[in-house]
């Protein structure tokens, strides 16, 4: 008797646990059914994007506009600041695995922003006129004197050149400092009010020239960083000009406008000024990059330009954007190969500030079409 008690009881409570089991079937493996098709949805669509992104020779690799970007020495990751709020991020060189690198946003976006050789520092310049130099490594901010209006990296030891303007005196010098400002030393005075300059690969001088200008005889000046010294003329008689040092200092790139501004030429020459070639290349230095080889310059070359554009002002002061090509030139031999087909380009591309991957497999630029940042595959 108690045997067929405990075998009813055992029964019953068999019968509930198959009568629960049904309803968690019916109710929920449907919806776990889902969440899994969802889910692998979701992956395989992931996956066909990358893809999709890995199978274009060209692509934008920010959904944010940028003020300046740069890729680490190891090729790793790419630097940049967004032109939204000024915060500055890492990634990957396919645009990946975003991190946030300085989350200061207080002074609002710089107007510019140039990275140290290392890219572990950035000179920050914002609309107000202050320029801050920020150590990403260390986190600390230099706030740099008033009157210097412009200021860029040497290339090597960690300091800086600069322009310094005396509003008592009216003097206009070129200058050289530790990053933070301190231990500066006038190097020469500045002949002219807007001056572009740059430290010499490879060397202990700098050049300068007056910022391009199509109405402007171009003169282009060395100095030397050690001391003050009086600056060496060593080119002049181009109109618009614009300069581009090689990576070991021994040739220059130039462009250049005709005397009435409507073309631009692209030429090399040695590190003295002279031996000037023409490259029958119609590009500016904004469009340009050298390779590590010191031979080979890759460019963008504008296209469909209206006729009555005046070269380079109209297009330094964003009155109009081109719609470019890109190409790879030798300068020792003037021959030229194209980078990638025009029916691969799917949108208008205007690149500037074009930097290359350490390997050089990559070519990064930002497009002033939209300031987004892209890479092309070579």
């Amino acid at each position: 008797m108690i045997f067929k008690k405990i075998f009813i009881v055992a029964s019953i409570l068999l019968l509930v646990v198959l009568i629960f089991f049904g309803i968690y079937t019916v109710a929920f493996k449907s919806d776990e059914t889902k969440i899994i098709k969802n889910n692998t949805e979701e992956i395989k669509g992931k996956q066909t994007d990358i893809t999709d992104v890995l199978s274009k020779k060209i692509v934008n690799i920010t959904s944010d506009s940028v003020v300046s970007a740069t890729i680490s020495n190891d090729g790793e990751v790419i630097k940049y600041y967004d032109a939204i709020d000024g915060r500055a991020w890492t990634m990957t060189e396919r645009g990946t695995n975003q991190k946030v690198l300085s989350s200061d946003t207080t002074r609002g976006v710089p107007i510019s922003a140039k990275w140290s050789p290392d890219s572990e520092s950035t000179i920050l310049k914002y609309d107000n006129g202050e320029i801050f130099v920020h150590n990403h490594v260390t986190g600390i901010d230099n706030k740099l004197r008033d009157g210097m209006d412009d200021v860029v990296w040497t290339g090597v030891g960690g300091k800086i050149l600069y322009k310094y303007y005396d509003k008592n005196t009216k003097e206009r010098t070129l200058n050289i400092a530790d990053a933070d400002g301190t231990n500066w030393k006038k190097l020469t005075d500045l002949p002219f009010q807007f001056t572009t300059f740059v430290q010499i690969p490879s060397s202990v001088r700098a050049a300068f020239w007056p910022s391009a200008d199509a109405q402007t005889n171009t003169e282009l000046f060395t100095v030397s960083t050690i001391n003050e010294s009086v600056p060496k003329k060593i080119f002049s008689d181009k109109y618009g000009a614009d300069f581009l040092f090689s990576p070991n200092g021994q040739k220059i790139l130039i462009s250049s406008s005709s005397p009435d501004g409507k073309k631009i030429i692209l030429g090399v020459m040695d590190k003295n000024g002279s031996n000037y070639i023409d490259l029958q290349v119609p590009t500016i230095i904004k469009k340009a990059v050298w390779s590590k080889d010191n031979k080979t310059v890759y460019y963008a070359q504008p296209n469909n330009v209206p006729n009555d554009v005046i070269w380079p002002n109209d297009y330094n002061e964003k009155k109009i954007t081109t719609t470019d090509t890109f190409f790879k030139v030798d300068v020792t031999t003037g021959k030229k190969s194209r980078i990638i087909e025009t029916d691969e380009i799917d949108e208008q591309i205007d690149a500037i500030n074009l930097f290359l991957s350490p390997d050089e497999d990559i070519l990064f630029f930002t497009n002033r079409v939209n300031d987004l940042l892209y890479r092309l595959k070579l």
